[in-house]
């Protein structure tokens, strides 16, 4: 009798060891399948491996700006890599991406030799392995752009779902058609000519896609919320939009914000007006001509809980440097830059500031603005 009772404990064990096993396996199996970020995020430095480096050149210097402007550090292995990091290798055939949720396994980034020649999308593609996910994706992008999914190849759309479960504290970042996130409206086309998706701006934004060849302040300043959200918290707090990059004693800034925390202005080049001007609820208009230097004009309501609401009435770009106008609220954001004659152009009131940057040296440039506080 205690033999039976005792050979009965050990089954009684035998099989509550099992249910204990295959609910912790279905657990962990479910925990990587809603994981939003690749396991890297959780390790510095991220080993990384290239089959060519001459092939995959612009990935290896997307790694290298990335290192330089963030707290992001990689290790170049000799050799693929079987457990955490990224493995790069190139075909003729296609682009495939195999982000990898699981500290034993590598992600594989696999494109065409085309794809790794394109600056930006070989940037896009590092961008997209280390967790920054499409601007299209973002889960507050319908106030931004329209999506037509059945203009979208079976195969691109994991780029275009949104990521509603990604860390809240991405979204302190606002959209933005500069980041090197950002594709046009082919990008995954069932046909040439078929628009994945359309934009109030996207005329003007057009030849802002694609960052310009390198990646937006934004892009660094996600990159260290994902992997390194608590790296500078005993610093002094960077002012408007400002972050730290690579150490925790001075803030990067974005233009025309300077100092060490961000709380100057940039100086001024040339024969440029005074920088600010006040918002009120009746609507004022005013015309910068004959002016020519590296200007800017910070546009506020007098309260927080009213915004702007700024029109270019007439602006004469051909030839100039640069109009940029960062009409949201996150000024980190990089604004819409207009290099073309335009008129009557309404920008949606969506802060309580507006900042106008106009780089000129063309004497008759013209530039007339119309702003209120709604």
């Amino acid at each position: 009798m205690k033999q039976l009772s005792f050979i009965l404990f050990f089954v009684l064990l035998f099989i509550l060891r099992n249910t204990i096993e295959a609910k912790s396996l279905k657990h962990d199996k479910k925990s990587l399948k809603n994981q939003e970020l690749p396991a890297y995020t959780k390790s510095s430095p991220i080993k990384f491996y290239l089959q060519d480096d001459n092939i995959v050149n612009y990935a290896q210097g997307a790694i290298d700006f990335i290192e330089f402007s963030t707290f992001l550090k990689f290790s170049k292995q000799s050799r693929k890599i079987n457990d955490v990091g990224i493995n790069f290798y190139y075909n003729n055939k296609e682009d495939k991406v195999e982000l990898s949720y699981d500290n034993k396994k590598p992600t594989i980034v696999n494109l065409t030799k085309n794809t790794y020649n394109s600056k930006h999308l070989a940037k896009f593609y590092v961008g997209y392995a280390l967790g920054l996910i499409p601007e299209i994706a973002r889960k507050d992008r319908d106030s931004e752009v329209k999506i037509f999914s059945q203009n979208i190849l079976a195969k691109y759309k994991k780029f275009y779902d949104k990521k509603k479960g990604y860390p809240e504290s991405y979204y302190a970042t606002d959209f933005d058609y500069s980041s090197m996130m950002m594709f046009n409206s082919s990008f995954g086309s069932i046909e040439k000519g078929k628009r994945t998706f359309k934009s109030e701006f996207e005329s003007f934004y057009e030849k802002q896609i694609g960052g310009l060849g390198s990646y937006s302040f934004n892009d660094y300043k996600r990159l260290n919320i994902l992997y390194f959200k608590d790296k500078c918290k005993n610093a002094p707090k960077c002012q408007n939009k400002g972050y730290y990059g690579n150490n925790c004693n001075e803030c990067k800034c974005v233009y025309p914000f300077a100092g060490k925390y961000c709380k100057s202005y940039a100086k001024k080049i040339g024969t440029c007006e005074d920088s600010f001007l006040n918002a009120y609820s009746n609507a004022k208009t005013i015309t910068f001509n004959k002016y020519a230097g590296e200007c800017y004009y910070i546009i506020k309501a007098k309260s927080k809980r009213r915004k702007v609401k700024l029109t270019i009435v007439n602006f004469k770009g051909v030839g100039q440097y640069k109009l940029e106008v960062k009409y949201r609220k996150d000024k980190g954001a990089a604004g819409l830059l207009i290099n073309r004659d335009v008129k009557n152009i309404v920008f949606p009131s969506l802060s309580s500031s507006v900042i106008v940057t106009y780089h000129t040296y063309n004497v008759s440039s013209v530039l007339t603005i119309k702003y209120q506080a709604k």
